[in-house]
C-alpha cells in the first residue's frame, strides 16, 4: 500500500520523466535540419510534451495491467495478448486526445479540424508513440522482479535469523536438563545426611533458575550479569562441597559489560568443578578470569588431574558451549582447552566484543 507521500513522489517523478522525454524528441526538430524550419521549437514542445504527458498519465493504468497480467507462468501467452491489444488501444487514444488538446478549439496549436488530424496522427506518429507502452511496461516488471527478488532475499535473512535463534535456544534449553539433574542429584545425596545444607542447596537453586528465567528472551548478556549467574550455581555447589571448593575471580573491570552469550560460563564451571574439584579429596581451586580490548577472553581453569586424568575434555557441556558460540559468532570465536603446566586444565574462549 501507497501512502500519500509515496504517491506524491511517484507522481512527480512520472511527471519529471514523461517532460524529459517530450524535450527529448521535441529537440529533434532540432538536431535535424531537414525538419528545423517545418516545425517550430514551441510547436515542437507543445506535440511532444502533450504526448507523454498524457501517457505518463497512463502509466498507473500500465502498472495495473502488468500486476494483472504478469509476463511469466503459464498463462503469459493471454498476458502477451492483453498488452498488445492495451498498447494499440492507449497509443490510439493517447494520439487522439493529443490532437484534441491541440485542435483550434482548444491550444490552437493544429489549424486543420480533427477530422483531418486524427487520421494523420494515427498514420504518422502510431509505430513511434506504440514502443512508450512497452518501456513504461518493460520497467515496471523489472522494478516488481526486483522488488520480489529483496523481499526473497529479506524473507531468507529473516528465517536464516529465526533459525539460529531457535538452535541458540534449544543448545540454551539442553543446559538446564544437564545442570537440574547434577544438582537434584546432589540435593537427594544430602537431603538425609544435612537437611539443613539440602535447603539451603533448594533455596540457591531457586534463585539461580529465577535468574535464568528473567533471561529466557535474550540470548546475550552483558558479562557482569553471566558472573552473577556463576556465583549463584558456586554458591549450589558449595554447599555440597563445603571447604574443598575454592573460587577465585580475576576479572578486568574493563570489560564487565562486555556482551556475552547467556550461561556461557556456567558449563565451563560445572566441568571443572566436576572434573578438577569434585573427584579429588582434597578439592581444588577454580579460577574465572576475563581480560581484552577488542576482543574478549574468558577462561575457566583449575588444578585438578589434567585432561589425560578425566577421559577427555569434550563433555556435555563443552560440547554445547562450542556448538552455541558457533551458532552466535560463526568462525569468529576461538574455543581451547588445554593442560596447564602447573597441574588442571584451563578452557579459554576469544570472542569479539
Amino acid at each position: 500500500m501507497f501512502n500519500v507521500s509515496d504517491r506524491v513522489r511517484t507522481t512527480l517523478l512520472i511527471f519529471a520523466g514523461s517532460t524529459l522525454v517530450g524535450l527529448f524528441f521535441a529537440s529533434q526538430s532540432f538536431v535535424n535540419p531537414d525538419l528545423r524550419s517545418v516545425v517550430p521549437w514551441r510547436k515542437a514542445v507543445a506535440v511532444n510534451l502533450t504526448y507523454y504527458w498524457l501517457y505518463g498519465m497512463a502509466v498507473p493504468v500500465v502498472m495495473m495491467l502488468g500486476r494483472r497480467f504478469p509476463m511469466d507462468g503459464r498463462r503469459w501467452g493471454r498476458s502477451l495478448a492483453v498488452h498488445i491489444t492495451a498498447s494499440f488501444a492507449l497509443t490510439a487514444i493517447v494520439l487522439t486526445l493529443t490532437e484534441v488538446i491541440l485542435s483550434p478549439a482548444v491550444l490552437g496549436v493544429r489549424i486543420d479540424p480533427l477530422s483531418i488530424m486524427v487520421p494523420l496522427a494515427l498514420s504518422a506518429n502510431f509505430h513511434s508513440l506504440l514502443p512508450t507502452y512497452w518501456m513504461i511496461l518493460a520497467a515496471y516488471l523489472a522494478f516488481q522482479y526486483y522488488a520480489r527478488a529483496r523481499s526473497r532475499e529479506v524473507q531468507a535473512s529473516q528465517l536464516e535469523a529465526r533459525l539460529s535463534e531457535a538452535k541458540l535456544e534449544a543448545l540454551k534449553m539442553q543446559l538446564r536438563p544437564h545442570f537440574l539433574f547434577n544438582t537434584l542429584n546432589s540435593i537427594s545425596s544430602l537431603i538425609y545426611s544435612d537437611r539443613e545444607a539440602a535447603d539451603a542447596m533448594l533455596a540457591r537453586l531457586a534463585d539461580f533458575l529465577r535468574l535464568t528465567i528473567d533471561s529466557d528472551r535474550e540470548s546475550i548478556v552483558p558479562l557482569h550479569r553471566e558472573l552473577d549467574f556463576v556465583r549463584r550455581y558456586l554458591e549450589i555447589e558449595q554447599i555440597r562441597l563445603e571447604s574443598r571448593l575454592r573460587v577465585r575471580y580475576d576479572i578486568s573491570p574493563s570489560v564487565a559489560d562486555a556482551p556475552v552469550p547467556t550461561l556461557i560460563l556456567q558449563p565451563l564451571v560445572e566441568n571443572a568443578i566436576h572434573h578438577g574439584v569434585a573427584s579429588r579429596e582434597e578439592g581444588g581451586t577454580i579460577v574465572i578470569a576475563a581480560s581484552g580490548d577488542s576482543r574478549l577472553k574468558l577462561s575457566v581453569s583449575d588444578d585438578g588431574p589434567g585432561l589425560s586424568g578425566n577421559g577427555g575434555p569434550l563433555r556435555v557441556g563443552l560440547r554445547n558451549t562450542q556448538a552455541r558460540l558457533e551458532q552466535t559468532y560463526g568462525n569468529d570465536f576461538e574455543l581451547r582447552i588445554a593442560d596447564r603446566p602447573e597441574g588442571g586444565v584451563i578452557v579459554e574462549i576469544t570472542i569479539p566484543t
